[in-house]
């Protein structure tokens, strides 16, 4: 159920009525396109110290130029005018490599979801500067870390997501901190690890969540519970879910019931398996059944169960 990276709201996405930087045109020679390089926790808090090191010798020296200039009482002199431009303009400069990639960041967003490869080399370039600041620096991890979600690098993608979990002073990222964990959450199930997908869960369930991200964590929630064997756990308040997963997209209302149908069918409640599994049926395809079955990680007992046989 692949939908934390992809239908999660993000609240830095340009509007509908703002496009992405489009692929290249059919036939157009295209440059090899820039790779990130495969995430690893000491390169990202070696940017982190970079950055701060040079923002602050920078912030440093503009300081000690400031203090020199009013020392020499040259402040009213064209001299001192001069100085006042110089420290002015440095400080401008200083900021101006953060705030031009803090603009850019709906953008990578739209890009990512649209153009996954364009996406990628356009992080690439913004996380190679330098002078950012460090809450900008963090955002851009995070769009990297959605970019691997949606390439299906669960590794990595949990990777990043850990290390921005765990990050100090994280500014603005903080109201990513659900999407996050919805996304640590997906990976380690695709990964089969249940342990560290319980352990997020568990966060995840003392985070403040929108609607949409409500929904996710319990489908998420039910995937761990039928994957673990728990199925009295996933049917507890069955009819109270089956409500709420109305209100997702029909493709992820069908891979829920899906769940539902599977527990059913596991403890033995055949009129609610048929019941659910026939909105499976209405909601999928064939073929998005036969992915059901590849990208839950578990087996899901459908029509080939006794129950729903043919009569």
């Amino acid at each position: 159920m692949s939908e934390a990276p992809n239908n999660a709201s993000d609240p830095d996405r340009p509007s509908e009525n703002e496009s992405a930087p489009e692929g290249p045109t059919p036939g157009s020679e295209e440059k090899p396109r820039r790779r990130v390089p495969v995430f690893r926790p000491q390169r990202m808090q070696q940017q982190l110290w970079v950055d701060a090191l040079l923002r602050g010798g920078a912030l440093g020296a503009l300081l000690i130029a400031f203090v020199a200039l009013v020392g020499t009482g040259t402040g009213g002199s064209a001299a001192g005018v001069l100085g006042a431009v110089v420290l002015v303009i440095g400080w401008a400069v200083l900021n101006r490599a953060g705030a031009g990639v803090a603009r850019a960041l709906p953008q990578v967003s739209a890009t990512i979801d649209q153009h996954p490869g364009a996406g990628e080399a356009v992080l690439a370039d913004l996380l190679s500067r330098r002078l950012l600041p460090r809450w900008v620096r963090l955002m851009l991890y995070h769009r990297l870390a959605l970019l691997r979600h949606r390439q299906q690098r669960y590794g990595e993608s949990a990777a990043i997501a850990q290390c921005l979990l765990s990050a100090d002073r994280p500014g603005p990222m903080g109201r990513h901190r659900a999407n996050l964990l919805l996304l640590l959450v997906e990976a380690r199930l695709e990964m089969g690890d249940t342990l560290g997908a319980w352990m997020a869960l568990h966060a995840l369930a003392h985070t403040p969540v929108t609607l949409n991200e409500a929904l996710q964590r319990m489908a998420l929630r039910a995937r761990y519970e039928v994957m673990v064997g728990h199925d009295d756990a996933a049917l507890h308040l069955a009819e109270q879910k089956v409500r709420l997963a109305e209100l997702m997209p029909g493709p992820q209302c069908g891979a829920f019931h899906a769940l539902l149908a599977t527990a059913a069918h596991r403890a033995g409640r055949a009129e609610d398996h048929r019941r659910w599994w026939t909105r499976v049926e209405l909601l999928c395809s064939d073929e998005q059944i036969r992915q059901l079955g590849e990208g839950l990680g578990v087996a899901i007992a459908g029509v080939a169960a006794p129950d729903t046989a043919a009569v």
